[in-house]
């Protein structure tokens, strides 16, 4: 038993380091994302059909690597082409479509580097062209998004994939030239 007027002792919290405090208290930051867009894209057999690879804000980007995957029985990969990020400084750039290098096709492999100075976002990455080739839907599916600075640091975005569905050619009634001149009198 305790006497009477005896302080009690209470366990006492252990002490947070600040920055451990800071960063429990801090909201979360934003981290960059590169996206398909559009997300959905809808062709017909035989188009030949663009996708942007969009990122949104960031500073200082000196290159960068795109590695997006897709089925190559429904879409073939035709070029690419530099986004308004590369080019938009007016600086010169290296940016190339590496080749798959086994068969089947199915991957948009693409590097880029600022040779003086460096790219600022938000904007487009690049454009992918694709030939759609059979009915049916393929995803676009991001595989990896590498983003270096001016000092080679790494940063490894979120990455949004997206997907193209391929129709089939709409059948079109046969239309006669009396017919179409039966519109106009």
């Amino acid at each position: 038993m305790r006497p009477i007027g005896a302080a009690v002792r209470f366990p006492r919290p252990p002490i947070l380091p600040a920055a451990l405090l800071a960063l429990a208290l801090a909201s979360p930051a934003r981290a960059t994302t590169v996206s398909v867009q559009p997300a959905d894209t809808l062709v017909t057999v035989g188009d030949t059909f663009t996708v942007r690879i969009v990122t949104d804000a960031v500073t200082d980007l000196k290159a960068f690597e795109l590695i997006f995957s897709f089925d190559p029985t429904r879409l073939q990969l035709v070029g690419a082409d530099p986004g308004d990020v590369l080019t938009q400084s007016g600086n010169p750039y290296s940016a190339f479509l590496v080749p798959d290098d086994a068969a089947p096709a199915d991957s948009a492999w693409y590097d880029a580097a600022m040779l003086v100075g460096s790219a600022s976002g938000p904007g487009i990455l690049d454009f992918f062209r694709f030939k759609a080739l059979s009915i049916g839907a393929s995803g676009i599916q991001c595989q990896a998004v590498d983003f270096r600075d001016s000092q080679n640091d790494r940063t490894l975005p979120d990455c949004v994939s997206g997907a193209a569905h391929v129709a089939g050619a709409v059948p079109a009634r046969r239309t006669s030239w009396g017919r179409v001149l039966g519109c106009y009198r």
